[in-house]
């Protein structure tokens, strides 16, 4: 497959993917797919011993692209050009809607079960599906930039988490924390999200890089058979009733993607993406 959307590279035992999708940098289909080839490869190389994904500009993954979310909660099935419609495109590639939901899932699994050990370095502002793909890795090391930040607002759109963040959240943080983070929707700050537990490191901006490099130096480093065996037993320690889990959330999803208050919500932030001038009515339908 060729990339538009990862930048890939190889030192050693290292893989490190960029991801890139200017100018909002959000994950849309084409990233997905590409994801799930790239990890294909990961998995079929044992000499993997660490995977690394971060963004570009600032950002790592702001959310899941709101354009192909409208569009799947309008139904997919405009045309305005003769052409093939945008979620004709989707399908395209997926096939159907409940498959591209369970396709999320899919990816946070293979990243959760990949032998080598995943770090999310995020490099500024997360959130939404950003936020829920980055909890799915080992380890979060996040940059401590004064813009950035790390939010799961979904409900701010009338939706649910639908890529396993609140699956991890509930893991992180107990069920009333989990409750206050995915209830409030709120943007919180690095330091915050330190404090509550949902990544795993903080580095300031200007020793980012370099701090990125020797934590990833020091696992490459380590006895790789002792890494995989480790990630082995903590994984069964932690993923017990997972999968029921995952099939609700895409069930609890599929109740509220059509719903007249998602697209109204998400037509309101993509004509002007104004966290002060977003103020949604919600009417329960």
């Amino acid at each position: 497959m060729e990339y538009r959307h990862l930048v890939v590279s190889r030192d050693g035992h290292v893989v490190t993917c960029q991801m890139s999708n200017p100018p909002l940098q959000t994950l849309n289909s084409r990233m997905l797919a590409e994801l799930h080839d790239l990890l294909t490869q990961i998995e079929a190389d044992p000499d993997v011993r660490v995977f690394v994904v971060t963004g570009e500009n600032g950002v790592f993954l702001r959310w899941m692209d709101l354009n192909e979310m409208q569009a799947y909660a309008e139904g997919a099935k405009d045309q305005t050009d003769g052409g093939p419609s945008q979620a004709e495109e989707l399908l395209e590639i997926y096939r159907a809607i409940p498959s591209s939901l369970s396709r999320i899932h899919e990816l946070a699994l293979r990243i959760q079960n990949l032998p080598a050990v995943t770090i999310a370095a995020i490099n500024g502002v997360v959130g939404g599906g950003g936020c829920e793909f980055s909890l799915s890795f080992d380890f979060r090391l996040m940059m401590d930039h004064p813009e950035g930040s790390f939010a799961l607002p979904q409900t701010s759109f009338g939706l649910v988490p639908g890529g396993g963040g609140a699956w991890h959240c509930v893991r992180l943080l107990g069920r009333a924390r989990a409750l206050d983070v995915l209830l409030h929707g709120e943007f919180m700050s690095p330091a915050t999200a330190l404090e509550l537990g949902l990544i795993s490191r903080l580095y300031a901006p200007e020793t980012f890089d370099a701090d990125v490099a020797a934590f990833v130096a020091n696992m490459a480093a380590r006895a790789p058979l002792a890494l995989r065996g480790v990630k082995a037993l903590v994984n069964v320690g932690t993923s017990q009733g997972q999968l029921e889990f995952l099939a609700r959330e895409t069930v609890e999803l599929g109740k509220v993607i059509h719903s007249e208050d998602v697209k109204g919500a998400l037509a309101m932030w993509l004509s002007n993406p104004d966290p002060a001038a977003y103020k949604p009515v919600f009417e329960g339908r």
